[in-house]
């Protein structure tokens, strides 16, 4: 019988063991949320398939144990809404909570990396990928779009071919163009993107960040006529056979040759995917402006002004009175190069609607002073290139993103002339400082300052600005008032910056101040910054409590600026009045300014100043707030001032109803409050015990006769008059009257009570009524 039962648990053993772990890891990162899985062995064969917005992926095997319990420990459910494991299929379903798709990478044999990525494409999915080389430009039709990230797409890692001569860079023709679209043709557009990719590997292999490696040929079938002779090769829609979302393994070596265990997307992969894309007819998701677009350095001559601006204008009309475009495109580099951007805009009227016009149109804009008022502008989208055109991108308000966007908008700064260089880096530091990055900021200052020891006042402001973000808010509000006080067009921004300061610190400004700020918002009413300026007189006299002028002020805001501008201000001054304000001149305020009605000020401070009203004992004027804060969250702070209201107006069982769900020490003392005024007097003293106040709990206790509670109490009064009211027949002495006589009897009771009246008179002391005030 021994070796029967020992077979039993060898052959349960060895069932356990077949059972084979496939573990899925997850990590969330800025872009794409990643999963990766680990395979039994490198022979596991798997697919993926996808329906609208559910991807299923396939693992061959007979007995698997698809572990994903913990994947949404590390990821939240922004891209990835559920996953679902079925061992007995060896199936594992993605449900996606966005416009997502996945993006599936074999690595390493066993691993498998599963990417959920933004799907971002306008284009088909499946974008052709056809063998190119990088040391020719091949010319195709115009594309369609020309902005990067088009489409959001996984990079295709690619193997470099032997690096090519060195081309000389080819500008971009832009005479006889009539559209975007042919301003940067695809050969122009491939032969960037070589250049920019073998200056990138130059700079990795200076810095030792790459290892060359020669593959060992291998015999191959004899290629098909469309296929190079060499180059990276991409799969064609016939030679791939399954999702194109799929990525062929490459395992990432080390400078010691070894297996590191990471798939990196670095500027190979998405230049030589940029690239395949412009050769195959489709819009390379990374392409930029090239620098010779905006090259502004050489669109001036050693002349002077006056010498260059005759010499265009002598070539304006030609015969027949034709005006001479290439002249008039010249005049407008030339305005556009000492910043006369008003006048470039004029001339460039005259001229057709092309993609080299539209990218002027923008710079005249710019060198004007004014941000580009349409959102497709040129430069739009092009906060993410590494050349110059990164500067303008700046300039226009885009957001700089990486570090070599940065890097490329200060070097477009440094090559440019020193007029430009002043006129341009105090923006480029101010918009730095916007989006944090304050280092670059500062290097940006510094460089300026060494060529320029006067840098003068935009300079100065932009100091401001970088000294307030790093901290430094002395330095920068006394900056701010010196050029405030300077008959300069930053004068009115300064004065603004600096009352928008003291708002922050709750540091009153001083009296020339508030009467320099008062003196611009008259001189600029009607200006464009009028109504900065009356918002900053405004709070101004707010921090120096001079709340009538102040509701004055906003009278005139909500007067030429509209209703929305008058609420905030309002909403900021009536919260100084009920912190600084004395009660008398709260409630005169109050109803001097109707700001109990609706729209007055925000739901938040009507709530506010509804609580500070219910305070003094107004609760018809809270409620008129209440109502006037409605919009806002029903939060528990609203809820506890309708309870404490409807508890004023004797209405317990609404109270109760506004306390429903509500567990604070809050809640609970107004719950007592209103069991009480229903009479449940036992109840509320359990409440008011229960949260530790034994006085209000005895004082319940009194009101409803509950003598035994009292018997125990701290309070000598309450304990004396309980042992008064509770003594019994029992306690007094029996005596007979012959033994003792009437006399004696009749002398302990008057002793009783005397004792009695003591007690009572105490209790009345304990409870006496307070004279009303005045």
């Amino acid at each position: 019988m021994r070796p029967l039962l020992l077979s039993i648990p060898l052959a349960f053993v060895a069932a356990t063991v077949q059972a084979q772990d496939v573990p899925f890891i997850s990590g969330e990162h800025e872009d794409f949320t990643r999963l990766v899985a680990t395979l039994p062995s490198s022979d596991t064969e798997w697919t993926i398939d996808r329906n609208g917005n559910t991807y299923r992926i396939k693992i061959d095997g007979d007995d698997l144990n698809l572990i994903t319990d913990d994947v949404f420990d590390r990821i939240p459910r922004t891209r990835l809404a559920d996953i679902k494991a079925n061992d007995r299929t060896g199936e594992v379903e993605l449900t996606l909570a966005c416009d997502c798709r996945v993006v599936s990478i074999p690595y390493n044999e066993r691993h498998v990396i599963f990417d959920i990525r933004e799907d971002l494409s306008t284009e088909p999915e499946d974008v052709p990928q056809i063998p190119l080389s990088f040391g020719e430009a091949v010319e195709t039709e115009t594309p369609q779009r020309v902005f990067r990230f088009s489409a959001l797409e996984a990079a295709k890692p690619v193997t470099l071919a032997p690096a090519p001569e060195e081309e000389p860079a080819q500008s971009p023709d832009f005479s006889g163009l009539l559209a975007l679209e042919n301003f940067v043709n695809r050969s122009v557009q491939v032969t960037t993107l070589r250049q920019d990719l073998i200056k990138q590997v130059d700079r990795a292999a200076t810095q030792n960040l790459l290892k060359s490696q020669v593959p060992m040929p291998k015999p191959k079938p004899a290629p098909k006529p469309m296929e190079l002779a060499a180059g990276p090769q991409f799969k064609t829609p016939e030679s791939a056979g399954q999702n194109m979302d799929h990525v062929p393994p490459q395992a990432a070596v080390g400078l010691d040759g070894q297996n590191v265990n990471i798939v990196a997307y670095n500027v190979i992969d998405e230049v030589g995917r940029d690239i395949a894309a412009l050769l195959s007819g489709q819009v390379g998701v990374g392409t930029c402006l090239p620098d010779s677009a905006v090259n502004i350095a050489d669109w001036s001559g050693e002349k002077t002004f006056v010498e260059e601006l005759a010499d265009v204008r002598r070539n304006l009309v030609g015969e027949f009175d034709r005006t001479n475009e290439k002249a008039l495109q010249r005049l407008v580099k030339l305005y556009v190069h000492y910043t006369f951007g008003a006048e470039a805009q004029q001339v460039l009227k005259l001229l057709p609607n092309t993609g080299e016009t539209r990218i002027l149109h923008v710079m005249a804009q710019i060198v004007d002073g004014d941000a580009p008022k349409d959102s497709d502008h040129m430069f739009a989208k092009q906060g993410h290139c590494s050349g110059h055109v990164a500067l303008w991108a700046a300039l226009s308000g885009e957001r700089l993103t990486g570090e070599s966007a940065i890097n490329g908008a200060m070097d477009g700064l440094n090559v440019l002339p020193r007029h430009l260089r002043d006129y341009f880096g105090p923006r480029l530091s101010n918009q730095l400082v916007e989006q944090g990055d304050t280092e670059a900021a500062t290097l940006v200052l510094n460089g300026i300052e060494r060529t320029n020891p006067m840098p003068g006042t935009s300079f100065d402001f932009a100091q401001a600005n970088l000294d307030a973000e790093l901290g430094n808010t002395h330095a920068a509000d006394a900056t701010l008032e010196d050029i405030a006080t300077q008959n300069t067009d930053l004068a009115t921004l300064a004065i603004v910056e600096l009352i928008d300061s003291h708002v922050k610190q709750a540091l009153p400004p001083s009296n020339d101040t508030i009467s320099l700020v008062g003196a611009l918002a008259v001189e600029h009413k009607s200006g464009e910054m009028g109504p900065s300026l009356r918002r900053a007189h405004a709070l101004a006299r707010m921090l120096v409590h001079e709340f009538e002028p102040a509701f004055e002020i906003v009278a005139e805001i909500e007067a030429m600026d509209g209703p929305e501008p008058a609420v905030e201000v309002r909403s900021r001054l009536a919260s100084a009045v009920i912190e600084h304000a004395q009660d008398f001149d709260i409630v005169t305020f109050a109803l001097a300014e109707d700001l109990a009605e609706p729209g007055k000020i925000t739901p938040d401070t009507a709530l506010a100043l509804a609580q500070k009203m219910f305070e003094m004992g107004f609760v018809g004027e809270t409620k008129r707030l209440l109502q006037a804060a409605q919009n806002s969250h029903q939060n528990d702070e609203m809820r506890l001032l309708k309870a404490r209201v409807a508890l004023a107006d004797s209405l317990p069982r609404r109270a109760e109803a506004e306390l429903l769900g509500m567990t604070s020490p809050d809640a609970e003392r107004l719950r007592a409050q209103a069991r009480s005024l229903v009479g449940d007097h036992e109840m509320a003293a359990q409440m008011l015990s229960d949260l530790g106040e034994n006085q209000s709990a005895e004082e319940q206790n009194w009101l409803g006769g509950n003598l035994d509670a009292l018997a125990s109490s701290e309070n000598e009064v309450y304990r004396q008059t309980s042992d008064m009211m509770m003594k019994t027949d029992t306690e007094e002495t029996q005596v007979d009257e012959a033994t003792q006589g009437i006399l004696a009897r009749n002398r302990g009771l008057l002793d009783d009570s005397a004792e009695s009246r003591n007690v009572l008179g105490d209790l009345l002391d304990w409870h006496s009524l307070t004279e009303p005030s005045s």
